[in-house]
């Protein structure tokens, strides 16, 4: 990535984190909802930001996803597209009517099989994610953090040493909120992932195995 949008990601973290901090003082958010309800106006700082450095000069030098099931939520196009998506989490929990502390927000990182078509079309350092950490509770509304990174520094490991992801459909999922990334550059993505992808396959079908093998027993 270019040093000077690095920078300008660096301003509009500063800048997105500040906004967030004040409109939720001034907002009625609920803590189900906040995470959907704040992407307007990370997108609106986002344009700002981008407009005040040049990259945007038209409606046309940016596209906002029409829905969540888009990726990502916010495109730049600059020569080489940037894909931006917006991800949350809240450092509370709410477990059995008791509120307590949160480590993961266990967010959907995109499914193995739908991360091929993105880095194709993006790149793997052209795909940032937007991560807002903030802290809602029966006493207290607050916005703790704002980092930008690429996607890769917010995905976890599990205790096998592949990617962090869900069993029943391949979601990756996210390291703890301030854990040091694990995944230290694309390259070592790429190589998890292709491992991950053949790990997920082997367990699976072990799985359906088991299953064959129990369903003949009971013939």
């Amino acid at each position: 990535m270019d040093k000077n949008l690095k920078q300008i990601l660096e301003e509009a973290k500063e800048n997105i984190l500040a906004h967030l901090k004040k409109i939720v003082t001034t907002n009625s958010f609920d803590y189900r909802t906040f995470g959907t309800d704040i992407e307007q106006y990370i997108s609106e700082v986002l344009i700002d930001v981008f407009t005040g450095n040049g990259l945007i000069k038209s409606n046309n030098d940016y596209f906002l996803a029409p829905d969540k099931n888009y990726f990502p939520d916010f495109e730049l196009k600059t020569k080489t597209p940037l894909a931006l998506e917006f991800k949350s989490g809240n450092r509370s929990k709410l477990s059995k009517g008791k509120w307590g502390k949160c480590e993961n927000s266990n967010n959907d990182m995109g499914t193995l099989r739908s991360w091929p078509d993105k880095l194709k079309k993006f790149g793997g350092e052209n795909i940032y994610y937007v991560f807002v950490i903030y802290n809602f509770n029966n006493n207290i509304k607050e916005v703790l953090d704002v980092q930008i990174k690429p996607f890769y520094k917010f995905i976890g490991l599990n205790k096998d040493g592949m990617l962090k992801y869900r069993e029943k459909d391949g979601n990756l999922r996210p390291k703890n909120f301030y854990e040091s990334s694990p995944v230290k550059n694309f390259e070592q993505f790429v190589n998890l992932f292709k491992k991950t992808v053949i790990y997920r396959s082997k367990r699976i079908i072990k799985g359906h195995q088991l299953i064959v093998r129990k369903a003949e027993e009971e013939i």
